[in-house]
């Protein structure tokens, strides 16, 4: 073997080395820099005008990185603030609840429900009763008293912690997004350099990906948070207590298959009639059926097969497989693996097959 080739060989092999100790390093920083990727692919537009009227590309990354700070991460940390303070609340009440009352009340709370009372007869309250009554009951429900103080506990500790994470990461990504920003063209050129594909090829294949992009952004988050505004008008109109924090696991619950935002709106609506009274529960019932979920069924559908050129099934497939896998940003990374399969099986065609 020459020279050269030993050479060759051991330049790849200490490349890749170091390559995967970047990898490791980043491991920590790889969720905020992702979320800067996608989200400077968004923004790139913007920034290109703007740099082209400022004739100042720092600058331009600069101001759109400020936008981008001012009206999605500030109002997102302070949505979350207020919505964990929310849950820490209803935490709090619930185990005041269970504290200050015993059982026997909580069933009668519930057995004067009319609902309840027509589908529960006294026999059967009677036995329920008993049941409680017993040690076995009264020992699994000490436990369970525990293990809930204990949880709330641990919560309350973790969100201290999360808080800080949550800061860190915030500005992890506004740094990251400001240098893609004002750096993306060079990295573009330095892969285009040592990448052996056709230049139009690359182009193809960057040209599927930011497309796919632009499509979930608009398809499925754009979607989840005008449901969640719409949701959060009416669970305010209705008298729902905590109704942000309802409105953000509306946002969250629109990405779970089948029923997405019914998931929520849903058991809320019957809550309605129950306790806000017959106009209230047909106002929720009707909201929730033509606006909350209407725009899901239209618009998302349209959204995303305009963007993503693949067959719904695969959509469906790529995008609920990448959310349980990989979490929130599985939603893109789910979609990009699979248009990203699909160019590179078009380009192989392309250059290989049809050639050959």
């Amino acid at each position: 073997m020459s020279r050269e080739k030993v050479f060759s060989y051991f330049l790849l092999g200490i490349t890749v080395f170091f390559t995967f100790l970047v990898l490791v390093i980043l491991t920590p920083f790889l969720k905020p820099i992702l979320w800067a990727v996608i989200f400077s692919l968004v923004a790139y537009p913007l920034h290109l005008s703007l740099s082209r009227l400022l004739r100042n590309n720092t600058l331009s990354a600069l101001m759109v990185t400020l936008l981008v700070l001012t009206f999605i991460v500030i109002p997102f940390l302070i949505i979350g603030l207020v919505a964990a303070k929310q849950s820490v609340e209803i935490t709090k009440a619930i185990i005041q609840y269970l504290q200050n009352h015993t059982l026997t009340d909580v069933l009668h709370s519930l057995y004067s429900l009319p609902v309840v009372n027509r589908l529960i007869t006294e026999e059967i309250l009677q036995r329920v009763y008993e049941y409680m009554q017993s040690e076995e009951f009264k020992n699994t429900i000490t436990s369970y008293l525990s293990k809930l103080t204990q949880k709330a506990g641990e919560i309350f500790t973790s969100m201290l912690f999360a808080t800080g994470s949550v800061i860190f990461k915030s500005f992890v990504f506004l740094i990251s997004f400001f240098f893609i920003l004002r750096d993306g063209r060079r990295f573009v050129e330095f892969f285009e350099r040592f990448l052996p594909m056709h230049k139009e090829d690359l182009y193809e294949v960057l040209l599927t990906i930011y497309k796919t992009i632009l499509a979930v952004v608009y398809g499925s988050i754009g979607v989840a948070l005008v449901q969640a505004v719409l949701s959060f008008i009416a669970y305010t109109v209705v008298g729902i207590n905590y109704s942000l924090l309802w409105a953000l696991i509306t946002f969250i619950a629109s990405f779970v298959p089948p029923f997405g935002t019914g998931f929520v709106w849903v058991p809320i609506a019957i809550y309605t009639f129950l306790n806000k009274g017959l106009f209230y529960g047909i106002f929720m019932l009707l909201w929730g059926s033509f606006f909350i979920s209407t725009v899901d069924n239209i618009l998302r559908p349209l959204i995303m097969k305009k963007g993503i050129k693949m067959p719904y099934i695969v959509l469906f497939f790529s995008t609920v497989g990448g959310l349980l896998t990989f979490g929130f940003l599985g939603l893109f990374l789910g979609p990009i693996v699979f248009t990203t399969l699909f160019s590179l099986a078009i380009i192989y065609e392309r250059r290989i097959l049809k050639e050959g």
